[in-house]
């Protein structure tokens, strides 16, 4: 592999990785490369505690890190944890149901969301949020997408062992 291959750079930056922040980056590094994205999120599932938290944004000031928010025990999350069914949502309107923040969406350019459920040893260790602009996310970059969940399940399972999630 060459220095310029995405999945050896990730490899390389996760090799460096001291924060949270650098795995998270690493990641995203990789998500640009592969798929495309403009608001690059992960959010690590504390499914005993009840609650997610986002460990990585490409947007601090929009998305902060800080903080946690309750787990929604309800069909899409069954779908997506158990059937670890990827999320796809290609406009505005498709968006409005599920997307509280649609509006702060919206003024970051983005109308369109892929959603990559990280499950690894029957345990639910967070997702991975791509959001672009409407309609973006085609079936071909969905499958590309796919391309991220082992590198994100390194991610989830090094933010796990080394940070408190």
């Amino acid at each position: 592999m060459t220095p310029s291959d995405p999945m050896q750079s990730f490899a390389d930056a996760l090799a460096e990785a001291q924060s949270e922040t650098a795995v998270g980056a690493a990641l995203h590094r990789l998500a640009e490369a592969v798929v495309g994205v403009k608001l690059f999120t992960l959010t690590a599932d504390n499914p005993e505690a009840g609650y997610v938290r986002r460990v990585y944004s490409s947007d601090e000031r929009a998305y902060p890190t800080l903080g946690t928010k309750p787990i929604v025990f309800d069909e899409a999350y069954r779908s997506m944890t158990q059937d670890r069914k990827i999320a796809v949502v290609n406009s505005a309107e498709a968006m409005r149901a599920d997307f509280p923040d649609l509006d702060l969406i919206l003024s970051l350019g983005c109308a369109s969301a892929v959603n990559i459920p990280i499950v690894a040893t029957g345990a639910v260790l967070g997702s991975v949020n791509l959001l672009h602009e409407e309609g973006f996310y085609t079936p071909a970059r969905v499958e590309a997408a796919k391309a991220l969940i082992v590198p994100a399940m390194a991610c989830f399972l090094i933010l796990r062992a080394r940070f408190t999630i």
